[in-house]
């Protein structure tokens, strides 16, 4: 049985399949620092590793969600190119795959990094691909790290 991390920030709502999520934290402190790459607009440490933290606005096309009321969750998941994180509302729930309904996207949003689309309670939420969001969201932010693996291929 499949389970999705359903979130949500602003309007935005966002799925991540259970297994991919590696932990949800509240109230962590992230540091906005310059020249971020790509969609990352901030970073949080999380036992001594820097993560990106990127913005879910940017990243599906539409306006940045940065400016939301820092209250809420960092969503850290993991991927094969190391953990990013997402913020969240505080309306996070783990629903299992039959309690809504699975459908198909347009090739756009595949191309934005959404994978599916899960419907839940009426109200729809994206269900991203991370790794693809991981990768070429954060252009650069995996250059100099060690253990990124595949993710120095794509430079």
């Amino acid at each position: 049985m499949r389970r999705f991390g359903l979130f949500r920030i602003g309007k935005l709502g966002f799925a991540i399949p259970l297994l991919q999520i590696q932990k949800i934290l509240q109230g962590s402190k992230y540091y906005v620092l310059p020249r971020l790459p790509g969609a990352v607009a901030a970073v949080l440490v999380d036992d001594g590793q820097l993560v990106p933290l990127l913005d879910l606005g940017q990243i599906l096309g539409e306006n940045s969600h940065w400016e939301q009321p820092k209250q809420g969750y960092q969503v850290l998941v993991e991927s094969e190119y190391g953990t990013v994180a997402f913020l969240a509302d505080l309306t996070g729930r783990i629903v299992a795959e039959q309690k809504g309904t699975l459908s198909t996207i347009t090739v756009k949003e595949k191309d934005c990094g959404t994978i599916g689309k899960f419907d839940y309670q009426g109200e729809e939420y994206n269900i991203l691909d991370i790794n693809f969001l991981a990768i070429e969201m954060t252009q650069g932010f995996w250059q100099n790290k060690p253990d990124t693996g595949g993710a120095r291929r794509h430079q």
